[in-house]
């Protein structure tokens, strides 16, 4: 009977072993498969997320390159066109007109092909890149009998020798010059054949007229749509896509990534587009047609081989309606989804088989004494905390009573300081979380609030109960000016002296933002227009006496006041923003002057004697203009350039500029004062016909000069009259010997080095003046 009773409990044991083993493989097959089925359900929305993204991503990467493309050619021309109109370039003057086209050109990204002016005369000027990215001179007029001549380009940016005789061409023929001439204002041509390349063109183009409102000519920009292309291509290639332009209205090609193409050139030398309806590539027209029937700007389309993720972008701009079509390849992230699933499955199914084998034998070696430390953690369940395992083995199951020893007496640590624990740590994640709501809100430089936190006080703010509700809008002057002299150092602290202004002036309640570099907008609730003119009466007054390093600091402002709750307060902030705009506008002229004044009365300041210098070598450089028989529009442009040659000292410390000798090291930093002076004259419109003469005056006549070593006639000659006349000036009032004795040395300083560092035929004629005088 004892050993039935053993037998019915081996029996029982193992029953309980199978049975426990059953159900453990149930249970890891249950559980791996339904973790395994959301993972990949995850996996394939995470794909299927990231392609659409990536569509997106890549449609608005190319959106935003071809708006910036476009955006470019407009920019230059409103630059530009007012330096023609307003007579600050003498057209006729062919070295002043050709080194305006080729530096204009040449400061711009070669997407830019030409840069030209067509004269209503028929004659045309301007500069332009051959096929090999180098930039030529253009000129059609009189002289060239009608035909289109190229010429190379000299080191100094005048007309070399010709390179192309192109044939007839008369701008006003242009299909870009009848666009102006007709929109009366800046616009986009249609699409065109370039002239001489077998390639498509677009210009923006703005007309020039005079005083009378007689046009004058055409200011034209030229761009090629091959450039386009290969922007589709680089763009689209690494995502294995394609992306194609279609122009709205007449479904004709602009460009696309997959190498067909947009036109084609006829017999007789005209040239045909193609038509979205003429691709052979069905897919490509069925995504086109299929959203102008819908107008989704994200779709799924089920092409001829694979399904593709489509995303649409329509651009709009003067006189252009595009629509840009980017497809990705579904599979470009699903098939290694597959595969990852497919390998996933296969280790999964071995896991599985190995769990269940090593189960079986752990769970034969353990079960019977695995007894005591089921019956200690029943205690420990049940709340009594105080009971504990008795190790009398060393193996795993010692390690693992050990262990359960060790767990019981942190849970009765844990247990018995759990208040005080919850509270601390609740207290940590309370200032930790503070922290980091602040930082999310408030921009880092001036600690205003940021754009995001902008938009949670606009909702708050936007009530009956702060009407009148006025919004300012403000944009700091001179901030790239700052950044582009002093460095972005100086551009950051101008920007923290003007969000203390700002703080200064406001009211208690009003909220203060800054929403981007420079600019800055301030909600003042329950606050009339009158209170807002207030403010900002108080913020200008602040900024009168501001300075940060040379530059002196002001800001533009505008403002909007909202009256009535049904008003939109974007709409109040879009008016506050147009005014701001046109104040900055109307006060730009004045504000460049006060900067530009400012610059070279803090050079004065830091060093009297540069002033003396700059005044002497400005009288005496107009009075050599005159023995050079110089127009009178010269000289004066001779006497300004005399006057600020050295205005790029500015950034130099007080103890440079007032040394006569110099360590190594600070004479490289005033060697850079030349192109640090040619960077702040091209700041401004009435001061670049003189930048290229401050940048060359320290150029020598061997060639052995400073910053590009030019050499002879290379050099501008209005700097190397500045270089003769700057150094007669430095030698004769420098020095403890007699005006006489000085002015001697100078005397034969000028003569020893005419034809290495002077121009000898203008140092002989400087000596003869200064004879004469004497």
């Amino acid at each position: 009977m004892v050993n039935n009773l053993e037998n019915n409990k081996n029996i029982k044991d193992t029953s309980i072993r199978r049975t426990v083993i059953t159900v453990f493989i149930l249970v890891m097959f249950v559980s791996i498969s339904s973790i395994g089925i959301l993972i990949f359900t995850r996996w394939f929305s995470s794909a299927r997320q990231t392609t659409e993204n990536i569509a997106g991503e890549m449609n608005e990467s190319i959106y935003n390159q071809i708006y910036t493309f476009l955006n470019i050619p407009s920019q230059l021309n409103d630059i530009n066109h007012n330096i023609i109109e307003g007579g600050i370039l003498d057209i006729s003057n062919d070295v002043h007109r050709d080194r305006f086209f080729v530096g204009v050109l040449s400061s711009y990204n070669p997407e830019i092909y030409s840069f030209s002016y067509g004269s209503a005369d028929g004659e045309y000027y301007g500069a332009r890149r051959n096929d090999k990215g180098v930039i030529e001179i253009m000129r059609n007029n009189a002289d060239t009998g009608g035909n289109s001549w190229y010429y190379s380009v000299n080191e100094d940016m005048t007309a070399g020798d010709i390179i192309v005789e192109a044939g007839q061409f008369d701008p006003r023929t242009r299909i870009w010059y009848k666009a102006a001439v007709a929109e009366g204002g800046p616009t986009f041509s249609p699409i065109y054949k370039h002239f001489i390349m077998d390639d498509l063109a677009i210009s923006y183009s703005c007309p020039i007229y005079n005083e009378t409102g007689e046009l004058q000519g055409v200011l034209g920009t030229h761009m090629l749509l091959t450039d386009i292309g290969d922007l589709l291509k680089d763009s689209s290639s690494k995502y294995k896509g394609y992306t194609f332009i279609v122009e709205k209205e007449s479904n004709d090609l602009i460009a696309n990534s997959i190498g067909i193409d947009n036109f084609a050139v006829l017999p007789d030398g005209t040239f045909e587009r193609y038509n979205i309806d003429e691709i052979q590539d069905t897919d490509i027209r069925d995504i086109y047609y299929e959203y102008n029937m819908n107008l989704e700007e994200q779709f799924l389309y089920q092409g001829k081989e694979q399904r593709l993720y489509i995303d649409i972008k329509e651009t709009h701009m003067k006189s252009l309606d595009w629509i840009i079509i980017s497809a990705i390849p579904e599979g470009l992230l699903f098939n290694p989804v597959v595969q990852s699933i497919q390998i996933t499955v296969l280790m999964m199914i071995l896991a599985l088989i190995l769990s269940s084998i090593v189960y079986m034998f752990i769970s034969r070696r353990l079960l019977h004494p695995i007894n005591s430390l089921m019956k200690a953690s029943e205690a420990i369940s049940a709340g009594d905390l105080t009971k504990r395992i008795n190790i009398v083995r060393n193996d795993e199951i010692g390690k693992i009573s050990e262990c359960f020893n060790s767990m019981a007496d942190n849970m009765h640590f844990l247990i018995n300081n759990l208040e005080s624990s919850v509270k601390d740590r609740t207290e940590e994640l309370f200032i930790a979380n503070k922290k980091l709501e602040d930082l999310s809100n408030h921009d880092i430089l001036t600690g205003l609030c940021n754009r995001r936190y902008l938009k949670d006080k606009c909702i708050k703010i936007d009530n009956p109960d702060n009407l009148p509700l006025s919004v300012i809008y403000a944009d700091i002057n001179g901030l790239k000016m700052t950044n582009d002299i002093f460095g972005h150092a100086a551009g950051d602290e101008l920007i923290k002296r003007a969000s203390e202004i700002l703080m200064k002036s406001c009211r208690e309640n009003d909220i203060i933002a800054r929403i981007g570099g420079d600019e800055f907008i301030i909600l003042l609730p329950k606050a009339n227009k009158t209170d807002a003119e207030s403010v900002m009466t108080r913020i200008k007054s602040e900024f009168t006496d501001t300075y940060v390093d040379a530059i002196k600091s002001s800001i533009s402002l505008g403002s909007a006041t909202k009256v009535d709750s049904d008003e939109s307060l974007d709409d109040i902030m879009n008016k506050a923003e147009n005014a701001m705009y046109i104040c900055k506008t109307i006060s730009r002229k004045n504000v460049n002057k006060d900067i530009f004044d400012t610059i070279v009365d803090t050079l004065y300041k830091k060093s009297p004697k540069e002033k003396d210098h700059s005044l002497a070598v400005s009288e005496l450089c107009g009075k050599l203009g005159s023995v050079l028989h110089l127009s009178e529009t010269d000289i004066n442009i001779l006497r300004q350039a005399g006057a600020l040659h050295d205005i790029g000292k500015i950034v130099l410390d007080e103890s440079i500029l007032t040394k006569d000798t110099l360590s190594e090291d600070e004479f490289e930093k005033m060697q850079q004062h030349s192109i640090i002076g040619y960077r702040i004259l091209n700041l401004f419109d009435d001061k670049l016909d003189i930048a290229e003469f401050v940048y060359s005056h320290h150029e020598r006549w061997d060639g052995t000069g400073y910053p590009r070593g030019l050499k002879g006639e290379q050099i501008p000659m209005i700097s190397r009259i500045i270089s003769i006349v700057e150094s007669y000036d430095r030698i004769s009032s420098k020095g403890e010997h007699s005006s006489e004795e000085r002015k001697k040395k100078a005397f034969d300083v000028i003569k020893d080095r005419a034809g290495t560092q002077f121009d000898p035929h203008i140092a002989e004629l400087f000596l003869r003046m200064m004879d004469d005088e004497e």
